[in-house]
């Protein structure tokens, strides 16, 4: 009898420590708390570095379009020769159309500007050109030589990826013209200077001679208007040169 009740105590003490262990709270477990702390950082490293990883882009982008001026085989220097038809101012009859030829110099100063679409834009010009008329007849005649020479800068614009470029132009110079009046055996020499302006309009191509493009011919279309004085006169003609 006393072993029988010995073995029930025993069973209902168990049974109660059984249920206070399956009634205790659960211990917190603060690996959620510790994982959230490791991940956050884990997410600032990536987005760090995702930044790092633009600004490098960045850079190496700005720095290629810096270096757009110093890979560019092209100095910005030519040279042309020049020929068309002068429609000189003529007080006699309005227009008196004559054959001129000329010289240009050619330096791309827009070469200066790194940015790789802008340094294609501007060039500066330095001409000269000649023309001449005669007027009177076989006793009495003038005989007239102009030589214009100007500077002036211009603003291109390229059409599109091709080698052509359409171009506004105006500049300032001089003219130095003398006359010769012959009448008879008599000849009278006069000459002088006088204030020119130049404005004008063309189309320009630089198809490159060699594969790196550091040697191109240069031709142009044009229509060039010069004022010297109360005279107005206008060529229509082109170029045919070299530029490095």
């Amino acid at each position: 009898m006393i072993r029988t009740l010995l073995a029930v105590c025993l069973t209902v003490s168990m049974t109660g420590f059984a249920q206070s262990d399956d009634d205790a709270p659960i211990p917190y477990d603060d690996d959620t708390s510790s994982n959230q702390n490791t991940v956050k950082p884990r997410k600032g490293k990536k987005k760090r570095a995702a930044e790092e990883i633009r600004e490098e882009d960045e850079e190496e982008k700005a720095g290629e379009e810096s270096l757009a001026s110093v890979d560019d085989p092209n100095v910005g220097v030519g040279f042309e020769l020049l020929s068309g038809v002068a429609l000189l101012d003529s007080s006699k009859s309005g227009v008196d159309p004559r054959y001129y030829f000329g010289a240009r110099f050619t330096w791309e100063f827009g070469r200066l500007i790194p940015d790789e679409y802008l340094r294609e834009m501007f060039f500066m010009d330095v001409t000269w050109t000649y023309a001449a008329s005669k007027e009177g007849t076989t006793q009495v005649n003038v005989d007239t030589h102009l030589h214009d020479f100007t500077l002036a800068p211009a603003f291109a614009l390229p059409l599109g990826k091709s080698v052509m470029s359409a171009y506004l132009q105006a500049g300032l110079g001089f003219d130095y013209s003398y006359s010769v009046t012959k009448i008879d055996a008599n000849t009278v020499t006069l000459g002088g200077t006088k204030f020119l302006f130049q404005y004008g309009i063309g189309l320009r191509g630089r198809p490159a001679v060699v594969g790196d493009g550091s040697v191109r011919i240069q031709f142009r279309i044009e229509l060039t208007r010069f004022i010297r004085g109360y005279m107005h006169d206008m060529y229509i003609g082109g170029g045919l040169g070299m530029i490095f």
